[in-house]
């Protein structure tokens, strides 16, 4: 194993006490993987592995001479097949390679390897660059982003659902072929059979035949060859399941089909080769591809028509552990028992029951061990009967849940036979066909007598006006108005949950976020009906990662954990609020890393009383929430109470489409299309007017809108991250899409212009806009969001001054598109900042609140835009007056410290030392007896990590700043460690912009005051406790 030891050496691993083996001899395993991924692990076997945030992203393997020349092989097949560890090191005695994991090549038998010179392998796989991100970030760019070079590379469910999806194609597409249905129950059928024969599961000697897992295979392919043969195997798995799946047994396969199907799965057998260059059934090993891949599997042969009116979206498993972490396994840690009943809405595929169940029968495990496999098999059996109950409108979806509980059930078997242990039946007893909204089914009564501890699921995502659904929501009187169009079904499932739940049962549900954000009349009723019916406990709301989320639907997710409020407690409730912003990791390693700043806790009360508290609570903090606030309190008039009908007219624009009737007055005026309409100045081609047969209107609105100078407002903010506002200084007709508020009077006009351009205006919209950083198509609404902008009179002297800025400010706009000049229009940053300068006099906004607009600005508007993620992160910019220069940046935020921790102390002052490393920055806040020449200083004689951390506390150590077990103790993912010494404290943090700009020190200066203040608190406590 030396040559293992010299290769974590010189990465730095066992130095920092990042890496953790399988035999404790070599060193500390590790304790902390889920039974599921400690499972894969055992099989894949690795000598060591490095662990970050409790997942194993690098596995290493010593092969000697001894180690059987398919062990290798094996190895490269396994890994592929786990797909949680993106990254394998295969060392040999004289011989290190690194491979992708993510990607295997079926010609090479391996898996993709990463060419590295044992310098460069040295430089990617440092310690350091493995925890500050550089590693991953490296590692996408090269091998895992969809790029034309990339786009070969499939991972193992990838390529599995695209050789499901093209057999299944192909079945149907032949001459003679298959029904759709009967394709897929064919395919769902083989595959389940492959997760049996993979998993060690004994099915009947005398049909599947062998000894090795390869011979079993072989032995399957050659039953597939024979349809007879595969029928009466059919018919015994539909006996020993329960008529699960295998029910129908008369599906006629040719023999040109039987065949087809048979070289696929033939694959499997290396030496017998496949005539399928794309089909990789000889690759995938279902022993290690985890049960509730077949979610993945049942999606893949939904055609898109049905997915969409079923409105199915698959579970990713990293977000079900998410929701199991905080339900089932506090509530089993706590118990005495093994049981925990659960209730599954919409199963689909089951995900949410399969796992839960797997954690009962661990806990049973704990509790009263499996040394009998007759009461164990019984136990655990009895546990499945007891606990799980689930419906779904669509009956495979329920044979699929059964069937992923029974192979759950196999999993823990020993010997794993499935004539030695009938399985309970679960169709029709304890997962139910139904409609959720039917009130007549019998899954009502059975899971309200069950009294069920959790409800939990991914209800559809889909606005519905089904019979039954209409019903109910017009039963419960949550609206004010009958309805009878299409409502967001996520609410009323929500609401539903409510007629199944106990006293302390806990519901978290996957829903879609818009339901929280919408600002239309019947979301703020839901919203009311849904934080006065429940405690809303813990909310994780996804929304600025929806690309990432969910392979076939692109839409906001959140998660809700709420349980039923006794009487008014919910105003007294405390939420604790937490999101996730665009990361890698999310992405590519399908983790969830949730760092301190996106973690608050807020009254409940606040989301009743502002319809803006989930976009303040997901990008802003409690600062931005005073400011906020204040900014609406003491500005009594909103710009919609300007717009008056008489000096000053608001709307939007024209639009086609049923009932239409003639606008003649519209006859002869110039037109803007939305494309035509720019950013800051619009000139209108006063030759592109309106004829006759373009007022045929649905929509011609008011004639007034159009008249005069007007400022045009876009429905669609540019580039996801900024409103497009635009003057317009002569009579215009626009479409649908855009609004504008329009006047005679530019002394009207032109301060609203003003104020509507200002960072300050841009800052609220972007707090308070449902759908920007949130939905799918950033809308900002006109009359909710534009026209809720608090309004505050400047002074008549102020009111000049801004009108003659904005004058300046369009000077360049209008000379730049009169001349019909190319490229862009200069932009004045000096009148710009003049501008903000002036609003900023008029609203009095503080300095801090001046911080927190940039950071809203320069920051939050980009966090949930992957090809951004550069501003965000990025402080290297060379020029020292550039707002994202390292230098500037820490000057700035250390200068926030000097300014409210200055008077603490009388006697004492402070000097602070900042150390800007290659991975993170350090901030050491000493307090001096004498007033220091320079405030601020960069000591030259501490240049290394060990060094710094020595000079900051005399037991800090990497380690504890770098812990791979404990998430929260961790620099690079929390973002901030904070200590106290004798004569100082210090912060440190990872090297990002956004870590240091200058609005966080507000909130850290508080937390060490807080601090402070409380431990002196404290001390003249206990003096007085001890006079």
């Amino acid at each position: 194993m030396a040559p293992l030891k010299n290769i974590l050496n010189q990465l730095g691993l066992i130095e920092h006490h990042a890496v953790y083996f399988r035999d404790k001899a070599l060193g500390i395993p590790f304790n902390g993987f889920t039974p599921e991924v400690k499972q894969k692990i055992d099989i894949i076997n690795p000598d060591a592995y490095y662990v970050f945030n409790q997942q194993p992203l690098l596995l290493f393997f010593y092969l000697d001479e001894n180690d059987r020349s398919n062990r290798e092989l094996e190895i490269h097949k396994q890994v592929w097949s786990f797909d949680n560890s993106p990254v394998i090191f295969v060392i040999k005695k004289q011989d290190v390679k690194v491979y992708n994991a993510l990607n295997y090549h079926k010609k090479e038998k391996s898996l993709e390897e990463i060419p590295l010179s044992p310098e460069e392998r040295q430089e990617r796989f440092s310690f350091w660059n493995l925890q500050s991100g550089s590693t991953w970030k490296w590692l996408q760019q090269e091998y895992l982003e969809t790029t034309k070079k990339n786009k070969y590379r499939k991972r193992v469910n990838e390529r599995l659902f695209q050789n499901i999806r093209s057999v299944r194609q192909i079945l149907i597409d032949e001459p003679n072929g298959l029904t759709e249905n009967e394709a897929n129950s064919l395919i769902l059928r083989l595959i389940f059979i492959r997760y049996l024969i993979d998993r060690g599961v004994k099915i009947d000697d005398e049909e599947i035949r062998g000894n090795s897992l390869d011979e079993k295979r072989l032995s399957f392919s050659r039953i597939i060859q024979e349809p007879t043969k595969l029928d009466n195997l059919f018919s015994r798995l539909n006996k020993n399941f329960n008529g699960v799946l295998f029910k129908e047994v008369n599906i006629k396969l040719t023999s040109k089909q039987s065949q087809f199907l048979a070289d696929v799965f033939k694959g499997e057998i290396q030496e017998q080769g496949a005539i399928f260059e794309g089909y990789y059934f000889h690759i995938f090993d279902f022993s290690i591809i985890p049960v509730e891949v077949i979610s993945g599997i049942y999606e893949s042969l939904i055609d898109e028509e049905k997915r969409k009116l079923d409105a199915a979206v698959y579970t990713p498993p990293f977000l079900v552990e998410y929701v199991l972490n905080d339900t089932v396994d506090k509530y089993l840690a706590n118990s005495t028992s093994s049981s925990c009943k659960i209730f599954e809405v919409a199963v689909g595929s089951g995900i949410f029951l399969v796992q839960s169940l797997r954690k009962m029968i661990e806990k049973e495990i704990d509790l009263k061990g499996k040394k009998n496999n007759k009461d164990f098999s019984k136990r655990i059996r009895n546990i499945a009967k007891e606990n799980l109950y689930g419906i779904d409108i669509n009956p495979e979806a329920l044979k699929v849940t059964c069937f992923s509980i029974y192979i759950a059930l196999l999993d823990y078997q020993s010997p794993k036979d499935i004539e030695k242990y009938p399985f309970p039946n679960f169709l029709g007893e304890n997962l139910f066909e139904a409609d959720c909204f039917d009130l007549d089914h019998q899954f009502n009564e059975v899971v309200k007598k069950q009294k069920p501890n959790f409800i939990l699921g991914n209800p559809p995502w889909k606005k519905d006006k089904s019979l039954k659904h209409l019903k109910w929501i017009n039963s419960t009187k949550i609206h004010n108005r009958k309805i009878t169009g299409k409502l967001e079904i996520a609410q009323s499932f929500l609401l539903r949950s409510q007629d199944f739940m106990q006293p302390d049962t806990v519901a978290a549900l996957i829903v879609t976020s818009t339901i929280f954000y919408n600002v239309s009349t019947t979301t703020r009723e839901f919203k009311h009906k849904f934080l006065t019916s429940f405690c809303l406990d813990k909310f994780l709301d996804l929304s600025p990662v929806k690309q990432t989320l969910f392979e076939q639907q692109e839409s906001p997710t959140s998660i809700a954990f709420y349980r039923l409020a006794n009487n008014k407690n919910y105003l007294e409730n405390v939420v604790e609020h937490l999101s996730i912003k665009v990361n890698s990791f999310l992405k590519y390693f399908k983790m969830l890393v949730i760092e301190k700043y996106d973690n608050k806790k807020i009254s409940q009360r606040h989301f009743l009383e502002n319809d803006w508290m989930f976009k303040v609570a997901l990008y802003g903090n409690i600062l931005d929430f005073g400011l906020i606030k204040r900014l609406e309190s003491q500005n009594a008039f909103k710009i919609s109470d300007l717009v008056d009908g008489d000096t000053l007219y608001g709307g939007a624009g024209i639009s086609r489409g049923k009932d239409a009737k003639p606008f003649p007055n519209m006859i002869g005026m110039p037109i803007v299309e939305n494309s035509e309409i720019n950013e800051y100045y619009t000139q209108v081609d006063k030759a592109n007017t309106l004829e006759e047969s373009d007022v045929n209107l649905a929509r011609g609105r008011e004639i007034d809108i159009f008249k005069g100078k007007k400022i045009l407002l876009k429905e669609q903010s540019k580039n996801w991250n900024k409103p497009v506002i635009s003057y317009c200084d002569s009579d215009s007709v626009f479409r649908k899409g855009t609004f504008a508020i329009s006047s005679l009077n530019e002394e009207i006009i032109k301060p609203l212009y003003g104020l509507l351009i200002s960072e300050m205006a841009t800052y609220y919209m972007f707090l308070i806009a449902s759908a920007w950083g949130v939905g799918t198509r950033p809308a900002i609404r006109f009359v909710d969001e534009f026209l809720k902008i608090p309004y505050r009179e400047p002074g008549k002297g102020l009111k000049n001054d801004l009108i003659n800025l904005v004058n300046k400010f369009l000077n360049p706009f209008k000379k730049h598109y009169s001349e019909f000049n190319l490229g862009e229009p200069e932009f004045d940053d000096s009148v710009f900042s003049q501008i903000n300068k002036l609003i900023n006099e008029v609203y009095e906004i503080k300095e801090y609140e001046k911080d927190l607009i940039d950071y809203a600005l320069n920051v939050s508007r980009y966090q949930f835009q992957e090809s951004k993620q550069y501003l965000v992160i990025d402080f290297t910019q060379l020029n020292p007056e550039h707002y994202r220069n390292r230098d500037l940046v820490l000057k700035k935020y250390a200068e926030v410290y000097l300014k409210e921790m200055g008077d603490l102390y009388n006697a004492e002052f402070i000097q602070i030392e900042i150390y800007p490393l290659d991975h993170f920055i350090a901030m050491n806040f000493v307090f001096l007896s004498k007033e220091p020449k320079d405030k601020i200083i960069y000591p030259q004689d501490k240049n290394n990590e060990k060094e710094v951390l020595r000079r900051l506390a005399s037991n800090l150590s990497i380690s504890q700043i770098t812990n791979t077990k404990d998430p929260s103790k961790n620099l690079f993912i929390q973002k901030d460690i904070k200590g106290f010494e004798t004569n100082s404290f210090y912060i440190i943090k990872p090297n990002e912009y956004k870590c240091w700009h200058r609005a966080l020190a507000w909130y850290d200066v508080a937390e060490f005051r807080n601090t402070i203040e409380q431990a002196e608190l404290n001390s003249l406590s206990s003096e007085i406790n001890d006079f």
